[in-house]
């Protein structure tokens, strides 16, 4: 078949992926996009040189290795924007969705040619349907429309890569009987490939796994460890421990790097685990029966599994799981796609969805393991005997099936009300979704349904401290009054609540409107609020900074500037505070003082990991000109 007639089929479906995604590309920048991105100074390059670009790949805070590679796009998607349109960022990632089902394109027909079928014919129309069934599929929408999951489908596009350039590889390898420089380069660049999709998400740490897999299930009879089988009974119990005793290692440093993480969250890492049981089974259902309410933003509406019987549901989730992992290892030989497909999927949770402290579910993280599901629907099908017109008018309906639902899906994230209240519909026991319609509707001007909303995720969630600061802080802003019994339930529920990363969130945002009018009602409460969590936890030094910014709000500099020096105390690597200090006494024309600030602020410049050498010569530049305006007024002053 011509060149140009295999590329044809995934390029039609990009573009039909684009007009489905296309309601909903005005949406606004939702959630952890302000925190992670539009928040973020660092990505506003104005120069695309060295130091610029330098400074926003190292910018990130999410994951150990801190994803540059993806913090690095969002940098370069403000330049060429000029600035936080969220419609350039959203376009964007259509077209990474797009590249990644030509990669699932070129990856099945990879894979498939390595099945014992001889018609090509079929496998390129096999490998078609999979990557347009998976490019069209709802399930993927907040990894496309939720600008900040980037970082899953950079991820998804280098791991695609590496998979497909390992397997070249090896298939050259096989051909010629050798590692030549050509199958050694396509290795090389498969590395390469694994580096950029780690640096984009950690998740990629999982993709060696899965090409073992495929090792395992595609390559039986050239695994590169066939002399394994040569080796002695005693060789091979010698390898078999030391490969026992490394997984046995690697669990316990995983669950001692997870265990702490647990404190901030309200479930702990077995009710996770448990849980996860039963969210693997709905990821699962939402893949073959992608019904539109079961999409979501948030799934903290999953009631938690607390023991084995509780829910109910709990065993017969573990249970299916298992039948399909020892479905897929009794069908190796015979059907060695399907085991493929369901390894893949399991392999692709085993960071997300196991003992690590993250929030219970979200759908980006099928991004990639949904491709394992899809594989093994794809291998059941191969093996019907079914007409060549059913074939295609069943492709078609499905395809109306997923695509429908991804546009009906995108037609609502077109507009911050829209979304949010759609979210509230498909899930009303959800109390993140109740929190984000009430900020919806509260800028929308909407301030009577915005404040019952805020109360629904306050009775769903009677813990969370953050939807008690957001009551307050909607009452502060549409100029309502707060009562003294509001004030005094929102310290209650402070003392006896875990502060958690929503809590954080909230405070940093309230924070920052203190010093604005509309926000003066919530200056001396907002102190309050901060003086127990500081008793919670006195050694945080970012709590400090607010604390600071608080008494900034109310006029007492000297004493603002006081905790904002405690704050950077706390911890010398944490620079906000110096900033908040230098600009207080710049405000008050004390230059001594804050060239000593500047030291400090250079100081700590060289022991931060994002480098602030723009800000600082912006301050050499506002202390010199301060220092230009004060020796004129003496001048004009002193008697001539």
């Amino acid at each position: 078949m011509p060149y140009k007639q295999l590329l044809l089929p995934p390029l039609l479906t990009i573009i039909l992926a684009y007009l489905i995604y296309w309601p909903g590309i005005n949406g606004p920048f939702l959630f952890d996009d302000i925190t992670s991105i539009t928040s973020n100074s660092t990505l506003a390059i104005t120069a695309l040189n060295t130091d610029e670009l330098s400074r926003a790949a190292q910018s990130g805070y999410a994951g150990p290795l801190k994803r540059p590679v993806a913090l690095l796009s969002f940098a370069l998607n403000y330049y060429f924007a000029n600035g936080y349109h969220a419609d350039a960022f959203k376009a964007t990632n259509i077209v990474i969705h797009g590249f990644n089902a030509l990669l699932l394109y070129i990856l099945s027909i990879q894979l498939l040619k390595l099945l014992p079928y001889e018609n090509r014919t079929k496998q390129i129309t096999m490998a078609a349907c999979i990557s347009t069934i998976w490019l069209l599929h709802p399930i993927n929408l907040t990894s496309v429309l939720y600008v900040v999951q980037r970082m899953t489908s950079l991820s998804t596009l280098f791991s695609l890569s590496c998979i497909s350039l390992y397997i070249a590889s090896r298939n050259r390898g096989i051909i010629f009987k050798k590692a030549d420089w050509q199958c050694k380069s396509l290795l090389t660049l498969s590395l390469c490939s694994l580096i950029l999709a780690l640096f984009s998400k950690e998740n990629a740490i999982l993709i060696p796994l899965i090409i073992l897999l495929i090792e395992l299930t595609l390559f039986p009879k050239h695994m590169p460890w066939r002399h394994f089988i040569e080796l002695t009974s005693a060789q091979k119990k010698s390898v078999w421990l030391m490969v026992l005793c490394l997984a046995t290692t690697s669990l316990i440093l995983a669950i001692d790097y997870a265990e702490g993480g647990f404190k901030s969250r309200p479930f702990s890492m077995a009710e996770r685990v448990l849980t996860e049981a039963r969210v693997i089974c709905f990821y699962i259902f939402q893949i073959i029966i992608p019904r539109i309410n079961s999409f979501g933003l948030f799934h903290d509406d999953i009631i938690l599994s607390t023991n084995l019987a509780s829910p109910w549901t709990t065993t017969p989730s573990i249970f299916f799981i298992l039948s399909l992992i020892i479905s897929a290892i009794y069908y190796r030989i015979k059907n060695p796609l399907y085991s493929l497909g369901i390894g893949w999927f399991f392999i692709g949770h085993l960071l997300e969805s196991t003992i690590f402290p993250l929030e219970i579910a979200h759908e980006h993280r099928n991004n990639l393991p949904s491709i394992g599901i899809i594989l093994a629907i794809a291998s059941l099908t191969l093996k019907v005997k079914i007409s060549h017109t059913k074939a295609i008018v069943s492709f078609i309906f499905i395809s109306l099936i997923l695509g429908g639902t991804t546009w009906l899906r995108s037609k609502q994230w077109s507009s911050m009300y829209s979304q949010a209240y759609f979210e509230t519909v498909h899930h009303p026991n959800s109390p993140a979704a109740q929190s984000i319609f009430a900020n919806a509707a509260h800028k929308s001007g909407d301030n009577l349904e915005a404040i019952s909303a805020i109360k629904k995720a306050m009775q769903l969630n009677k813990n969370e401290i953050a939807f008690a600061l957001y009551h307050q802080h909607i009452l502060a802003t549409s100029k309502r009054q707060i009562s003294e019994e509001i004030q005094l339930k929102t310290l209650e529920r402070i003392k006896r609540s875990r502060i958690t990363p929503s809590t954080e969130l909230a405070l940093e945002q309230i924070a920052e409107c203190l010093s604005l009018e509309v926000c003066k009602s919530l200056r001396l409460n907002y102190i309050q609020w901060i003086n127990i969590i500081i008793e919670k936890k006195p050694s945080t030094a970012y709590f400090h900074l607010f604390k600071g910014k608080a008494v900034l709000s109310i006029g007492d500099d000297l004493k603002a500037i006081n905790i904002f020096q405690k704050s950077y105390e706390l911890d010398e690597k944490f620079i906000h505070p110096l900033f908040e200090m230098i600009d207080i006494l710049l405000k008050k024309g004390d230059i001594i003082h804050a060239e000593k600030v500047l030291v400090w602020i250079k100081q700590a410049n060289q022991k931060s990991q994002i480098s602030r050498n723009f800000e600082i010569k912006q301050l050499e530049k506002a202390i010199n000109t301060l220092k230009k305006q004060l020796k004129n007024m003496e001048l004009n002053t002193s008697p001539t």
